[in-house]
């Protein structure tokens, strides 16, 4: 047990190291010049936690066809994990707002309410299943959770905000740095969902 303790936090020492490495190295553009790393690592968070909440829903569903304890165990892991980093994703955001349109928070922005609604809806499903301790219901709410966010994500359209910066960018590098980026950061992701799901504080949520 000590050693798997011990094992995760070099893990997840050395995703964030990785991370934070290629953040420092990588060249600024253009246009938003050193700006364009915290764009990048907002982006990064926010496609780690749109995985999150989809591998939760996933897990919901096994769960559902499967009924198994570590099977919702996963999917309520993976559903804070997905959380967590998506809350990560809106604060880093913020002063990547700042920097480039004036206000910390663009309120007017309809992917801005889309990010808050997802992490007011992802809050509600986790207190009430706490609440609860009922795993079929947890499983339930949880699959639609991910099914919404998956709808809502598709159909929220832009003003200001570019659907897609990164993967339209004209710049082969900078989308290469940026998949670098994205594979600690989602690995970190799926680590303390790890964590969460079979640790020895593991939660208890649906049990």
């Amino acid at each position: 047990m000590i050693q798997r303790h011990r094992a995760f936090w070099l893990l997840l020492a050395l995703c964030a190291s990785i991370a934070l490495l290629i953040l420092a190295l990588m060249p600024a553009e253009k246009t938003l010049g050193q700006v364009i790393k915290i764009v990048y690592l907002h982006g990064a968070l926010s496609r780690a936690g749109l995985l999150g909440f989809a591998a939760a829903g996933v897990a919901a569903g096994a769960y559902l066809v499967r009924p198994r304890p570590q099977i919702i165990r996963w999917a309520v892991a993976l559903l804070v994990s997905g959380w967590s980093f998506w809350v990560a994703h809106f604060l880093v955001s913020m002063p990547a707002t700042r920097l480039t349109w004036g206000p910390w928070i663009a309120w007017g922005e309809p992917r801005v309410a889309m990010t808050l609604q997802i992490a007011a809806a992802g809050l509600i499903v986790l207190g009430v299943s706490a609440l609860l301790k009922e795993p079929r219901f947890t499983a339930i709410a949880i699959a639609l959770l991910a099914l919404t966010i998956a709808v809502m994500a598709a159909r929220t359209g832009v003003l200001r905000h570019p659907l897609d910066p990164i993967g339209t960018s004209p710049s082969a590098t900078l989308r290469f740095i940026y998949l670098l980026l994205l594979l600690p950061i989602t690995a970190s992701m799926f680590l303390i969902a790890w964590r969460l799901a079979v640790g020895p504080s593991r939660l208890e949520i649906a049990s």
